[in-house]
């Protein structure tokens, strides 16, 4: 294999692995200043009854060969031994701060001896260094200098992999983070956050969610919006104090969104304005179903979305049916 090529199976691997945590918690390893949180609770996806139609073989052979080569000698099996992604942040959006935690079964010996490999082969794209942690002993992190194993990408970008156990990796583009991650004990079950209503909001997602996120307002509208946004949105978006919600598989997949408000007012101008904006999608996509009946099941959809406020809260229910979605997918798929 080319020295590029087996950078980025390493580098794919790496990102594969960014996915798992165990349902029901919220992890100890959150960064305190936290306001950004989303999960993808891989476990779940793929016992979903869509992916079973799909079959796990079906989606194994998508994985390129160089990759199951670096899976073998890592003695990963990333459908089994892969169960969720946690990605966390500060509501500044800066992009240097944040930390990805990774949980699952791990042989973190087999992770090390190649990464040590890595760090002796290709000094300029793995740097490996010993760390305190807090406790006594050390840890070794990986530095991976993305601009190197990845010709193209701008900066010195650089994002650090550290192991919390053998079931838990944390990555971070920022050293300061992952090392402060790895001092959390490894039996440790509480998590302090410096927003304590956001870590309230974490308590109650839906574990059973394929994908969830919460995130605080400041986050939506801090330097993260493209300049063509229209400013109706923008102004929507300033109103929003918290957003939480998620996306789950079954044999179809439900929405379930809510935003917390500033005003009740507010929510009331936010459940309108989706309103419209979905009464003119149903008008859009039933004068489309006229001509191609294939699209029919996209008008379903629409108008099985709920919005709804109550004091300071706007929410959003939908769902696409098992059967629908068969129905939107093209027979020859």
């Amino acid at each position: 294999m080319s020295l590029n090529r087996r950078i980025l199976a390493l580098g794919l691997a790496v990102a594969l692995v960014a996915s798992t945590a165990r349902a029901g918690e919220v992890s100890p390893y959150l960064p305190e200043d936290t306001e950004v949180y989303s999960t993808l609770n891989i476990r779940q996806i793929l016992g979903s009854q869509i992916v079973k139609k799909i079959g796990l073989d079906t989606i194994r052979g998508f994985i390129p060969p160089e990759l199951n080569d670096v899976f073998k000698d890592l003695g990963l099996d990333p459908l089994k031994d892969i169960d969720k992604l946690v990605s966390t942040g500060p509501a500044t959006g800066e992009q240097d701060k944040g930390l990805i935690i990774i949980q699952g079964r791990f042989d973190v010996e087999k992770f090390r001896k190649r990464a040590d490999k890595e760090a002796k082969d290709n000094k300029d794209v793995v740097k490996a260094q010993k760390v305190k942690d807090g406790q006594g002993g050390e840890h070794t992190i990986y530095e991976v200098v993305l601009a190197e194993a990845f010709p193209g990408i701008p900066g010195n970008i650089s994002v650090f992999v550290g192991f919390a156990g053998n079931k838990t990796i944390l990555a971070s583009p920022s050293k300061d983070y992952l090392i402060t991650g790895l001092k959390v004990k490894q039996d440790a079950t509480k998590v302090t956050l410096k927003n304590k209503a956001f870590q309230e909001m974490l308590a109650q997602l839906d574990d059973k969610s394929s994908m969830s996120f919460v995130t605080v307002g400041e986050a939506l509208t801090k330097g993260q919006l493209p300049e063509s946004t229209p400013q109706q949105v923008k102004d929507l978006l300033a109103k929003v104090a918290t957003a939480h919600g998620g996306i789950t598989l079954t044999d179809g997949i439900k929405f379930e969104f809510s935003v917390g408000t500033k005003a009740a007012e507010d929510a009331k101008t936010i459940k309108e304005a989706v309103n419209n904006a979905v009464n003119l999608g149903i008008a859009a996509a039933g004068i489309a179903a006229m001509n191609n009946p294939q699209v029919a099941p996209a008008v379903d959809f629409l108008k099985s979305i709920k919005v709804t406020s109550k004091d300071k809260i706007a929410s959003l229910k939908a769902e696409i049916t098992g059967e629908d979605l068969g129905k939107l997918i093209p027979k020859d798929q």
